[in-house]
Protein backbone atom coordinates (compact mmCIF):
# COMPACT_ATOMS: atom_id res chain seq x y z
CA UNK A 1 0.00 0.00 0.00
CA UNK A 2 1.12 3.48 -0.85
CA UNK A 3 2.15 5.78 1.87
CA UNK A 4 2.91 9.51 2.21
CA UNK A 5 5.53 11.12 5.11
CA UNK A 6 6.19 14.19 5.47
CA UNK A 7 10.22 15.70 6.55
CA UNK A 8 13.08 18.04 6.94
CA UNK A 9 16.35 17.41 5.46
CA UNK A 10 18.53 20.75 6.56
CA UNK A 11 19.15 22.64 9.47
CA UNK A 12 18.98 26.47 8.00
CA UNK A 13 16.04 28.42 9.02
CA UNK A 14 14.12 28.03 7.24
CA UNK A 15 14.10 24.69 5.88
CA UNK A 16 12.44 22.97 2.98
CA UNK A 17 9.37 20.52 3.71
CA UNK A 18 9.79 17.23 1.43
CA UNK A 19 6.79 14.80 0.98
CA UNK A 20 8.08 10.73 0.51
CA UNK A 21 5.80 8.91 -1.69
CA UNK A 22 6.75 4.96 -0.89
CA UNK A 23 5.21 2.97 -3.68
CA UNK A 24 6.40 -0.75 -2.50
CA UNK A 25 9.68 -1.46 -0.72
CA UNK A 26 11.95 -0.75 -3.40
CA UNK A 27 10.55 2.67 -4.51
CA UNK A 28 9.68 5.58 -2.96
CA UNK A 29 10.12 9.60 -4.61
CA UNK A 30 10.40 12.49 -3.02
CA UNK A 31 9.75 16.17 -3.81
CA UNK A 32 9.26 19.96 -1.82
CA UNK A 33 5.71 20.28 -0.84
CA UNK A 34 6.22 24.21 -1.22
CA UNK A 35 6.36 24.53 2.53
CA UNK A 36 9.37 25.40 4.35
CA UNK A 37 9.63 25.67 8.58
CA UNK A 38 12.33 26.33 11.38
CA UNK A 39 13.81 23.32 12.35
CA UNK A 40 13.15 23.82 15.84
CA UNK A 41 9.78 23.24 15.21
CA UNK A 42 9.47 20.48 13.71
CA UNK A 43 8.76 17.30 15.26
CA UNK A 44 9.66 13.44 15.03
CA UNK A 45 6.25 12.57 14.02
CA UNK A 46 6.65 13.87 10.71
CA UNK A 47 4.61 16.96 11.80
CA UNK A 48 5.04 20.50 13.32
CA UNK A 49 5.19 20.66 16.63
CA UNK A 50 1.96 21.42 18.34
CA UNK A 51 3.19 24.49 20.89
CA UNK A 52 1.03 27.43 19.47
CA UNK A 53 -1.90 27.84 17.29
CA UNK A 54 -0.04 28.75 14.34
CA UNK A 55 1.68 25.47 14.17
CA UNK A 56 -1.94 23.57 14.72
CA UNK A 57 -3.09 25.25 11.74
CA UNK A 58 0.12 24.14 10.28
CA UNK A 59 -0.74 20.64 10.89
CA UNK A 60 -4.11 21.08 9.34
CA UNK A 61 -2.63 21.99 5.91
CA UNK A 62 -0.03 19.01 5.80
CA UNK A 63 -2.71 16.83 6.45
CA UNK A 64 -5.31 18.17 4.07
CA UNK A 65 -2.10 18.29 1.34
CA UNK A 66 -1.32 14.52 2.55
CA UNK A 67 -5.31 13.76 2.02
CA UNK A 68 -5.49 15.11 -1.02
CA UNK A 69 -1.89 13.80 -2.81
CA UNK A 70 -4.19 9.96 -1.63
CA UNK A 71 -7.00 10.74 -3.70
CA UNK A 72 -5.41 11.94 -6.64
CA UNK A 73 -2.59 8.92 -6.45
CA UNK A 74 -6.06 6.77 -6.37
CA UNK A 75 -7.55 8.68 -9.69
CA UNK A 76 -4.01 8.66 -11.40
CA UNK A 77 -3.63 4.46 -10.48
CA UNK A 78 -6.88 4.15 -11.63
CA UNK A 79 -6.91 5.73 -15.21
CA UNK A 80 -3.40 3.40 -15.46
CA UNK A 81 -0.89 6.86 -15.48
CA UNK A 82 2.82 6.54 -14.30
CA UNK A 83 3.75 7.16 -10.71
CA UNK A 84 6.60 9.50 -10.48
CA UNK A 85 8.50 12.14 -9.60
CA UNK A 86 7.40 14.14 -12.50
CA UNK A 87 3.78 13.07 -11.53
CA UNK A 88 4.19 14.44 -7.93
CA UNK A 89 5.80 17.43 -8.89
CA UNK A 90 2.94 18.12 -10.78
CA UNK A 91 0.30 17.11 -8.46
CA UNK A 92 2.05 19.57 -6.16
CA UNK A 93 1.86 22.36 -7.76
CA UNK A 94 -1.75 21.43 -9.12
CA UNK A 95 -2.59 21.49 -5.43
CA UNK A 96 -0.93 24.59 -4.24
CA UNK A 97 -2.00 26.63 -7.52
CA UNK A 98 0.79 27.01 -8.72
CA UNK A 99 1.12 27.29 -12.39
CA UNK A 100 4.00 25.55 -14.65
CA UNK A 101 6.88 27.46 -15.58
CA UNK A 102 7.38 27.95 -19.49
CA UNK A 103 9.98 29.64 -21.88
CA UNK A 104 8.21 32.31 -21.78
CA UNK A 105 8.01 32.61 -17.62
CA UNK A 106 11.65 33.86 -18.14
CA UNK A 107 12.31 37.49 -18.30
CA UNK A 108 14.75 37.77 -21.09
CA UNK A 109 12.27 34.83 -23.14
CA UNK A 110 9.49 37.31 -22.50
CA UNK A 111 11.75 40.51 -24.04
CA UNK A 112 12.33 38.57 -27.34
CA UNK A 113 8.33 37.96 -27.65
CA UNK A 114 7.50 41.34 -26.80
CA UNK A 115 10.01 43.14 -29.13
CA UNK A 116 8.78 40.50 -31.81
CA UNK A 117 4.92 41.38 -31.19
CA UNK A 118 5.97 45.37 -31.41
CA UNK A 119 5.62 45.77 -35.38
CA UNK A 120 1.99 44.18 -34.96
CA UNK A 121 1.54 46.27 -31.68
CA UNK A 122 -1.72 48.33 -31.59
CA UNK A 123 -1.41 51.60 -29.73
CA UNK A 124 -3.28 53.71 -28.07
CA UNK A 125 -4.02 56.05 -31.06
CA UNK A 126 -4.98 52.73 -32.84
CA UNK A 127 -2.04 52.74 -35.51
CA UNK A 128 -0.23 49.39 -35.63
CA UNK A 129 3.37 49.15 -34.82
CA UNK A 130 6.18 51.23 -33.41
CA UNK A 131 9.14 53.44 -34.50
CA UNK A 132 12.36 51.88 -35.10
CA UNK A 133 13.21 53.43 -32.25
CA UNK A 134 11.14 52.31 -30.10
CA UNK A 135 12.20 48.61 -30.89
CA UNK A 136 15.98 49.74 -30.61
CA UNK A 137 15.29 50.82 -27.09
CA UNK A 138 14.02 47.85 -25.87
CA UNK A 139 15.85 45.66 -27.46
CA UNK A 140 18.94 47.36 -25.66
CA UNK A 141 16.78 47.15 -22.42
CA UNK A 142 16.98 43.39 -23.79
CA UNK A 143 20.53 43.25 -23.30
CA UNK A 144 21.03 45.14 -20.22
CA UNK A 145 18.75 42.39 -18.49
CA UNK A 146 20.83 39.83 -19.65
CA UNK A 147 24.18 41.38 -18.37
CA UNK A 148 22.46 41.51 -15.30
CA UNK A 149 21.87 37.91 -15.00
CA UNK A 150 25.26 37.42 -15.77
CA UNK A 151 26.42 39.62 -12.64
CA UNK A 152 24.28 37.96 -10.45
CA UNK A 153 24.99 35.08 -11.74
CA UNK A 154 21.16 34.14 -11.88
CA UNK A 155 18.26 32.96 -13.78
CA UNK A 156 15.34 35.81 -13.34
CA UNK A 157 11.60 34.47 -14.19
CA UNK A 158 8.40 37.83 -15.05
CA UNK A 159 7.56 37.01 -11.57
CA UNK A 160 10.91 37.64 -10.26
CA UNK A 161 10.36 41.61 -10.52
CA UNK A 162 9.48 42.97 -7.56
CA UNK A 163 11.04 45.54 -5.04
CA UNK A 164 14.19 44.14 -4.52
CA UNK A 165 14.95 43.01 -8.36
CA UNK A 166 14.39 47.07 -8.38
CA UNK A 167 16.68 48.33 -5.89
CA UNK A 168 19.58 45.89 -7.60
CA UNK A 169 18.50 46.02 -11.53
CA UNK A 170 19.29 50.43 -10.87
CA UNK A 171 22.18 49.51 -8.80
CA UNK A 172 23.81 47.27 -11.74
CA UNK A 173 22.72 50.05 -14.08
CA UNK A 174 24.58 53.07 -12.02
CA UNK A 175 27.55 51.13 -10.51
CA UNK A 176 28.66 49.02 -13.02
CA UNK A 177 27.06 50.21 -16.33
CA UNK A 178 27.93 54.02 -15.21
CA UNK A 179 24.50 55.34 -16.80
CA UNK A 180 22.58 58.57 -15.79
CA UNK A 181 19.54 58.36 -13.22
CA UNK A 182 17.59 59.56 -15.87
CA UNK A 183 18.15 56.25 -18.40
CA UNK A 184 18.54 54.20 -16.05
CA UNK A 185 14.79 55.06 -14.83
CA UNK A 186 13.83 54.87 -18.30
CA UNK A 187 14.96 51.51 -18.44
CA UNK A 188 13.03 50.09 -15.45
CA UNK A 189 9.92 51.71 -16.80
CA UNK A 190 10.47 49.20 -20.21
CA UNK A 191 10.62 46.68 -18.03
CA UNK A 192 7.93 47.19 -15.85
CA UNK A 193 5.96 47.82 -19.34
CA UNK A 194 7.49 44.09 -20.44
CA UNK A 195 6.08 42.72 -17.39
CA UNK A 196 2.54 44.15 -17.35
CA UNK A 197 2.64 42.60 -20.93
CA UNK A 198 3.66 39.46 -19.71
CA UNK A 199 0.78 39.47 -17.34
CA UNK A 200 -1.90 40.26 -20.00
CA UNK A 201 -0.54 37.08 -21.20
CA UNK A 202 -1.80 35.21 -18.19
CA UNK A 203 2.52 34.95 -17.13
CA UNK A 204 2.59 35.06 -13.40
CA UNK A 205 3.87 38.06 -11.81
CA UNK A 206 4.76 39.39 -8.46
CA UNK A 207 1.80 41.42 -6.42
CA UNK A 208 4.36 44.57 -6.08
CA UNK A 209 4.80 45.12 -9.81
CA UNK A 210 2.38 47.84 -9.77
CA UNK A 211 4.66 49.57 -6.99
CA UNK A 212 7.62 49.93 -9.24
CA UNK A 213 7.69 53.20 -11.02
CA UNK A 214 10.15 54.41 -13.58
CA UNK A 215 11.83 58.13 -12.56
CA UNK A 216 13.52 61.03 -13.90
CA UNK A 217 15.38 63.72 -12.32
CA UNK A 218 15.53 67.63 -13.13
CA UNK A 219 17.63 68.60 -15.72
CA UNK A 220 18.64 71.10 -18.16
CA UNK A 221 17.21 72.36 -21.19
CA UNK A 222 19.50 73.66 -23.66
CA UNK A 223 17.82 75.68 -26.29
CA UNK A 224 19.53 78.45 -28.86
CA UNK A 225 17.74 81.56 -28.25
CA UNK A 226 16.22 83.91 -31.41
CA UNK A 227 19.32 86.36 -30.46
CA UNK A 228 22.01 83.36 -30.58
CA UNK A 229 20.16 82.17 -33.71
CA UNK A 230 21.15 85.64 -35.56
CA UNK A 231 24.39 85.17 -34.44
CA UNK A 232 24.66 82.17 -36.09
CA UNK A 233 22.65 83.44 -39.13
CA UNK A 234 25.39 86.26 -39.57
CA UNK A 235 28.36 84.46 -38.96
CA UNK A 236 30.25 83.79 -42.46
CA UNK A 237 31.84 80.30 -42.90
CA UNK A 238 34.75 79.70 -45.38
CA UNK A 239 34.10 75.78 -45.34
CA UNK A 240 30.72 74.88 -47.72
CA UNK A 241 29.68 72.25 -45.51
CA UNK A 242 29.37 74.41 -42.18
CA UNK A 243 27.46 76.86 -44.40
CA UNK A 244 24.94 74.22 -45.80
CA UNK A 245 24.62 72.78 -42.35
CA UNK A 246 23.97 76.23 -40.62
CA UNK A 247 21.02 76.26 -42.95
CA UNK A 248 19.88 73.43 -42.09
CA UNK A 249 20.25 73.99 -38.24
CA UNK A 250 17.99 78.05 -38.98
CA UNK A 251 15.70 75.55 -40.97
CA UNK A 252 15.33 73.43 -38.04
CA UNK A 253 15.00 76.16 -35.60
CA UNK A 254 12.46 77.44 -37.23
CA UNK A 255 10.14 74.51 -38.22
CA UNK A 256 10.81 72.41 -34.72
CA UNK A 257 10.55 69.04 -36.22
CA UNK A 258 13.03 65.97 -35.03
CA UNK A 259 16.36 65.83 -37.16
CA UNK A 260 14.94 62.30 -38.65
CA UNK A 261 11.94 64.33 -40.54
CA UNK A 262 14.15 67.51 -41.25
CA UNK A 263 17.45 66.11 -43.04
CA UNK A 264 14.78 64.29 -45.63
CA UNK A 265 12.96 67.46 -46.63
CA UNK A 266 13.01 68.47 -50.21
CA UNK A 267 11.09 71.00 -52.62
CA UNK A 268 8.00 68.78 -52.77
CA UNK A 269 7.48 69.35 -49.07
CA UNK A 270 6.97 73.12 -50.04
CA UNK A 271 3.32 73.84 -50.90
CA UNK A 272 0.98 76.74 -51.12
CA UNK A 273 -1.82 76.34 -48.49
CA UNK A 274 -4.63 79.51 -48.35
CA UNK A 275 -2.15 81.95 -50.03
CA UNK A 276 0.49 80.93 -47.50
CA UNK A 277 3.63 78.53 -48.10
CA UNK A 278 3.78 75.81 -46.08
CA UNK A 279 6.13 72.81 -45.49
CA UNK A 280 4.27 69.81 -44.95
CA UNK A 281 5.59 66.26 -43.81
CA UNK A 282 4.57 63.31 -42.60
CA UNK A 283 6.45 62.69 -39.40
CA UNK A 284 8.35 59.50 -39.25
CA UNK A 285 7.86 58.65 -35.23
CA UNK A 286 4.42 59.44 -35.20
CA UNK A 287 2.94 59.26 -38.33
CA UNK A 288 1.31 62.70 -38.01
CA UNK A 289 1.26 64.91 -41.12
CA UNK A 290 1.84 68.28 -40.70
CA UNK A 291 2.18 71.98 -41.94
CA UNK A 292 4.19 74.49 -40.96
CA UNK A 293 4.13 78.33 -42.06
CA UNK A 294 7.95 79.54 -43.28
CA UNK A 295 9.18 81.91 -40.92
CA UNK A 296 10.24 85.29 -42.28
CA UNK A 297 14.01 84.33 -41.13
CA UNK A 298 13.81 80.95 -43.49
CA UNK A 299 12.69 82.36 -46.49
CA UNK A 300 15.69 83.75 -47.95
CA UNK A 301 17.69 80.27 -47.32
CA UNK A 302 14.67 78.57 -49.53
CA UNK A 303 14.63 81.65 -51.86
CA UNK A 304 17.99 81.64 -53.16
CA UNK A 305 18.04 77.80 -53.53
CA UNK A 306 14.80 78.78 -56.17
CA UNK A 307 12.84 77.47 -53.26
CA UNK A 308 14.44 74.14 -52.26
CA UNK A 309 16.51 72.80 -49.47
CA UNK A 310 20.17 72.31 -48.42
CA UNK A 311 22.43 69.54 -49.73
CA UNK A 312 21.28 66.61 -48.42
CA UNK A 313 23.10 65.79 -45.09
CA UNK A 314 23.79 62.80 -42.47
CA UNK A 315 21.98 63.00 -39.29
CA UNK A 316 26.09 62.19 -37.62
CA UNK A 317 27.65 65.30 -39.95
CA UNK A 318 24.79 67.34 -38.69
CA UNK A 319 25.57 66.89 -35.58
CA UNK A 320 29.64 67.34 -36.00
CA UNK A 321 28.85 70.53 -38.28
CA UNK A 322 26.23 72.62 -35.95
CA UNK A 323 28.74 72.21 -32.83
CA UNK A 324 31.85 73.63 -34.78
CA UNK A 325 29.00 76.48 -36.23
CA UNK A 326 27.46 77.45 -32.71
CA UNK A 327 31.66 77.25 -31.38
CA UNK A 328 32.54 80.01 -34.26
CA UNK A 329 29.85 81.88 -33.62
CA UNK A 330 30.74 82.42 -30.08
CA UNK A 331 28.13 80.70 -28.30
CA UNK A 332 30.05 79.55 -25.54
CA UNK A 333 28.42 80.37 -22.54
CA UNK A 334 29.27 78.15 -19.90
CA UNK A 335 25.99 76.09 -18.92
CA UNK A 336 25.24 72.89 -16.71
CA UNK A 337 24.45 69.97 -19.51
CA UNK A 338 25.25 66.15 -19.99
CA UNK A 339 27.74 65.42 -22.80
CA UNK A 340 28.64 62.04 -24.06
CA UNK A 341 32.62 61.33 -22.76
CA UNK A 342 34.18 57.85 -22.79
CA UNK A 343 34.84 56.49 -19.36
CA UNK A 344 36.48 53.21 -20.75
CA UNK A 345 39.39 53.82 -23.65
CA UNK A 346 40.52 50.30 -23.05
CA UNK A 347 37.58 48.66 -23.90
CA UNK A 348 36.35 47.47 -27.39
CA UNK A 349 34.66 49.02 -28.32
CA UNK A 350 35.28 52.06 -26.11
CA UNK A 351 32.46 53.12 -23.41
CA UNK A 352 31.17 56.38 -23.82
CA UNK A 353 28.66 57.73 -20.90
CA UNK A 354 26.99 61.15 -20.43
CA UNK A 355 28.64 62.87 -17.80
CA UNK A 356 26.79 65.98 -16.23
CA UNK A 357 28.86 68.98 -15.96
CA UNK A 358 29.12 72.50 -16.57
CA UNK A 359 30.36 73.17 -20.39
CA UNK A 360 30.57 75.53 -22.86
CA UNK A 361 27.29 75.52 -24.60
CA UNK A 362 28.60 74.60 -27.58
CA UNK A 363 29.32 71.34 -27.16
CA UNK A 364 25.99 70.89 -25.77
CA UNK A 365 24.32 71.40 -29.05
CA UNK A 366 23.08 68.62 -30.74
CA UNK A 367 20.25 68.01 -33.96
CA UNK A 368 18.02 67.85 -31.13
CA UNK A 369 18.15 71.62 -30.18
CA UNK A 370 16.24 72.39 -33.47
CA UNK A 371 12.75 70.90 -32.46
CA UNK A 372 13.91 72.59 -28.89
CA UNK A 373 14.82 75.56 -29.49
CA UNK A 374 11.01 76.19 -31.60
CA UNK A 375 9.23 75.15 -28.81
CA UNK A 376 10.97 77.07 -26.04
CA UNK A 377 11.18 80.41 -28.50
CA UNK A 378 7.94 80.77 -29.69
CA UNK A 379 5.79 79.80 -26.48
CA UNK A 380 5.36 82.97 -24.94
CA UNK A 381 3.83 84.40 -27.73
CA UNK A 382 2.44 81.84 -29.34
CA UNK A 383 -0.85 79.80 -27.98
CA UNK A 384 0.67 76.32 -26.99
CA UNK A 385 -2.39 74.52 -29.08
CA UNK A 386 -0.96 75.59 -32.41
CA UNK A 387 2.43 74.69 -30.99
CA UNK A 388 1.85 71.05 -29.98
CA UNK A 389 0.13 70.57 -33.20
CA UNK A 390 3.48 71.51 -34.88
CA UNK A 391 6.49 69.24 -32.67
CA UNK A 392 3.45 66.68 -32.02
CA UNK A 393 3.81 66.34 -27.87
CA UNK A 394 0.74 64.38 -26.87
CA UNK A 395 -0.24 66.25 -24.24
CA UNK A 396 0.37 69.69 -23.26
CA UNK A 397 1.94 68.82 -19.74
CA UNK A 398 4.66 66.34 -21.71
CA UNK A 399 5.15 69.88 -24.06
CA UNK A 400 5.74 71.71 -20.81
CA UNK A 401 7.98 69.08 -19.34
CA UNK A 402 10.26 68.70 -22.68
CA UNK A 403 10.65 72.72 -22.46
CA UNK A 404 11.27 72.95 -18.97
CA UNK A 405 8.29 74.70 -18.19
CA UNK A 406 6.62 74.05 -14.79
CA UNK A 407 2.60 73.10 -15.49
CA UNK A 408 1.36 76.09 -13.11
CA UNK A 409 3.43 78.22 -16.17
CA UNK A 410 0.03 77.72 -17.86
CA UNK A 411 -1.32 80.30 -15.17
CA UNK A 412 0.71 82.95 -15.91
CA UNK A 413 0.70 82.44 -19.68
CA UNK A 414 -3.27 83.28 -19.19
CA UNK A 415 -2.59 85.79 -16.94
CA UNK A 416 -0.16 87.79 -19.63
CA UNK A 417 -2.88 87.29 -22.08
CA UNK A 418 -5.29 89.09 -20.01
CA UNK A 419 -3.22 91.93 -19.34
CA UNK A 420 -2.26 92.50 -23.12
CA UNK A 421 -5.69 92.26 -23.35
CA UNK A 422 -6.55 95.18 -21.24
CA UNK A 423 -4.03 97.27 -22.50
CA UNK A 424 -5.09 96.92 -25.72
CA UNK A 425 -8.67 98.11 -24.24
CA UNK A 426 -7.42 100.80 -22.69
CA UNK A 427 -5.35 101.98 -25.99
CA UNK A 428 -8.35 101.70 -28.53
CA UNK A 429 -10.47 104.93 -28.28
CA UNK A 430 -14.15 104.73 -27.84
CA UNK A 431 -16.53 107.19 -29.93
CA UNK A 432 -19.75 108.27 -28.01
CA UNK A 433 -22.28 109.71 -30.26
CA UNK A 434 -24.25 112.63 -28.92
CA UNK A 435 -28.02 113.75 -29.61
CA UNK A 436 -28.16 117.17 -31.12
CA UNK A 437 -30.15 119.43 -29.03
CA UNK A 438 -33.37 120.34 -30.20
Amino acid sequence: MATFKFLIQGKNNPTNIYVRLSLNKGKSIKRKTGYVINPSDWSTTGYPKQTDEDLKRFKNKLEQLKATLGTKLNEATGAGAEIDGTWLEHTIDEINNKKEKTDLDRLVNYCDYFIGSLPIKVQRNGKQGVSEITIKKYKTVKNKLSAFEAKQQKTFFVKDVNKKFRTDFIKYLQEDQKLSANTSGKYLKCVKTICLDARESEIETHPQLDKIKGFTEEKTFPYLSLDELDDIAKTPFTREALENAKDWLLIGCFIGQRVSDLLKLKSSNIQDMGGFKMIVLTQQKTGKEVAIPIHDKIKPILEKRNWSFPEPLSAVNFNLHIKDICKLAGIKEPIEGSKMICIDEEAEPKVYRKIKGVYPKWELVSSHICRRSFATNFYADTPTALLINITAHSTEKQFLEYIGKPAKDFSVQLAEYWQKEALKDKKEPHLTVMKEAN
